[in-house]
């Protein structure tokens, strides 16, 4: 596995920044409602975060399931570990898993990682026939203005975070290619959708953006595509509720395996 962009950021900042992707994106609970998951499943969150998707999830299974949670970084989920919840710290291809679950579910996953058909092939593996998957990736490449061209500050920065994606080997716009690359793995495809992030400065989204721009400021700049100063104007314009922006959109699909 790569390493992940946001990797040699001081802890407290990871944590602030993971309960801010958390508020933005956790509506999309509702699609693993559309499962029907029932108190007894077992269930499988990779790349557990800062443990709300993770709790949720245990919440639902109750004592009779369970609700496993992988990440390279266990540090904030120290206060999720109670039954029926197990964490394991670590590469997902390196954890050792040897049970099978009703229900997978990852955010922002494959969008960091290399070796994703790898990882794609090993939760297949893993899912029950029958079973149930919810895999959302963004597509930071159609962040756009509203009423701008990109040639302003936010467009420049926005153009280097899809750069930074391809410097390091990942594609920025992964989640178009999502659909496919689960059909090609056995995955049978129930729905897909995209959610467009358009929205006001001070926002769930716009904050997760902006404090992505602070923390991945020489990032971005590494590109040569953006200034300091044109991140300074994107983090400002990101906390200010009168401006509107597309951040970037996120396709949601919803898979099952099929039955044997």
């Amino acid at each position: 596995m790569n390493q992940y962009i946001f990797d040699n950021k001081s802890e407290e900042r990871e944590f602030q920044r993971l309960q801010l992707v958390e508020a933005a994106n956790d509506p999309t609970i509702r699609l693993l409602e559309e499962t029907g998951i029932q108190p007894g499943w077992h269930c499988l969150e990779l790349g557990a975060g800062a443990g709300s998707m993770l709790r949720w999830l245990g919440n639902r299974v109750g004592p009779t399931g369970l609700a496993v949670g992988i990440d390279k970084k266990t540090t904030y989920l120290h206060n999720d570990d109670s039954p029926p919840v197990q964490i394991y710290q670590g590469s997902f291809l390196d954890v050792p898993l040897e049970q099978s679950f009703d229900l997978l579910h990852s955010r922002y996953v494959f969008i960091h990682n290399q070796e994703e058909r790898a990882i794609l092939r090993k939760l297949c593996s893993l899912l029950k026939p029958g079973g149930w998957a919810i895999f959302e990736e963004p597509d930071f490449t159609s962040a756009t203005l509203p009423d701008q061209g990109q040639e302003t500050p936010q467009g420049r920065v926005n153009r280097a975070i899809c750069q930074m994606f391809i410097n390091v080997g990942l594609d920025p716009a992964y989640a178009l290619r999502l659909p496919h690359k689960l059909q090609e793995s056995g995955f049978h495809i129930v729905s897909a959708q995209s959610l467009m992030h358009l929205c006001p400065g001070n926002s769930p989204m716009a904050k997760v953006m902006g404090e992505s721009a602070l923390v991945l400021e020489q990032e971005y700049c590494k590109t040569g595509l953006c200034s300091p100063e044109d991140i300074q104007l994107y983090v400002r314009l990101s906390q200010d509720s009168t401006h509107w922006a597309l951040y970037h959109s996120t396709t949601s699909v919803i898979v099952r395996k099929p039955p044997l």
